[in-house]
């Protein structure tokens, strides 16, 4: 979605999309995109017992899998610099290097996760030499765009780095008319979550409703997503009180968050997630600015999101991965209307001062002609 509001909606770019993913299916772009595939029986090996070591292979040398019809489509194209997806790290990544390198043009590189975020089903060995890939790939880069703070500090020193937040969606008119839920009404507070339910994210939602359930019932979730990863039973109550919605269009998500009285946003605390969650930065948080809603983050103290929540006091943060204390800290503010006003007229702040989708967009512009004038592809 960040990309199809920098490359699409906007018009500074004139671009070609050249890939080998399905999910671009679900934009509606001005033209038809250009597709390539991995050779069909390199396919089927990856299906065999050789698949974790070919994977890893594929990891480090896929760029030969360039077909050379997508480099006569790229050189007719006339681009004048290459933009690609570098972390996650994906064989695709190696292709539209060489690209750049057989029409000799910068290549602009964003790394929005750690190089094995998701999946990533090479044989353990590959793992440090992929990361080592990754990371050297980050330095060849003529332009770099980490998604935070933390994906720059993780990848080290570059001399064309730019910090490139994720764009949220515009703050909507129709949700600005927000009156905070008086602390002694007798309506329970309505707490949103609408996002990816994999990985840790599932489990920790479900033990923070389980605890408010058994403490507090002056508070209901309406939960919205998709891979939820919570356990059997869960899922079979989420659904039949209604709290779990299901999968929902982010028009749909936006008219829900006009019915919450709080967004809640985990972040992971496990070793597993350590590092995925100081390097990454959640678009959904940038999109729960537009809803206008105040946001409690948590999520340990070096995650991105606690990181930049405390530097505008923009989310009531639970630095503690107990869902007690997650559970109590909802009731504070589910009896607090003042501070749950204070927590939205400070995401404004946040929101204008640093993460307007204008702004992140004119650097992203900025950064780019600087390259292309130092290699002269502009005047």
């Amino acid at each position: 979605m960040t990309f199809y509001r920098h490359f699409i909606e906007r018009t500074e770019f004139e671009t070609l999309v050249i890939t080998t993913s399905k999910h671009v299916d679900e934009y509606e772009l001005p033209y038809d995109p250009i597709r390539f595939k991995l050779p069909r029986l390199w396919k089927r090996l990856l299906n065999t017992r050789l698949g974790p070591w070919l994977y890893g292979t594929q990891c480090l040398w896929g760029g030969v899998f360039l077909p050379r019809a997508i480099r006569d489509t790229a050189r007719k194209f006339q681009p004048d610099a290459v933009f690609t997806v570098a972390g996650n790290w994906d064989w695709t990544a190696l292709v539209a290097q060489k690209v750049a390198k057989d029409l000799r043009i910068p290549l602009i590189a964003s790394f929005n996760d750690w190089f094995d975020y998701g999946y990533f089903p090479a044989h353990p060995c590959f793992y440090g030499p992929v990361e080592h890939r990754f990371r050297r790939y980050y330095r060849e880069a003529d332009l770099a765009l980490c998604t935070s703070e933390g994906m720059r500090e993780a990848l080290g020193d570059h001399p064309n780095a730019h910090v490139w937040y994720p764009t949220g969606a515009p703050i909507s008119d129709c949700n600005n008319d927000y009156q905070p839920l008086p602390g002694t009404t007798d309506r329970p507070l309505r707490v949103l979550f609408g996002g990816s339910l994999g990985d840790w994210y599932g489990p920790m939602l479900e033990s923070v409703v389980t605890e408010c359930e058994k403490r507090f019932l002056h508070i209901e979730f309406r939960i919205f997503g998709a891979l939820q990863s919570w356990s059997d039973e869960f899922d079979q109550h989420a659904k039949a009180e209604g709290i779990f919605g299901g999968r929902v269009s982010f028009e749909e998500l936006t008219k829900r968050s006009a019915e919450a009285d709080l967004l809640i946003l985990p972040m992971g605390f496990g070793d597993d997630c350590a590092h995925v969650e100081r390097t990454s930065f959640k678009t959904k948080f940038l999109d729960y600015l537009s809803f206008r809603r105040p946001i409690l983050v948590w999520g340990p103290e070096y995650c991105s999101a606690v990181r930049v929540a405390r530097e505008f006091d923009s989310g009531e943060c639970v630095i503690s991965a107990s869902p007690t204390h997650c559970a109590e800290a909802i009731h504070r503010l589910a009896c607090d209307p003042e501070r749950r006003t204070m927590l939205i007229a400070n995401a404004d702040k946040m929101y204008q001062d640093r993460f307007h989708p204008d702004k992140i967009h004119e650097g992203l512009v900025e950064k780019v002609r600087e390259l292309l004038k130092r290699s002269k592809r502009i005047s």
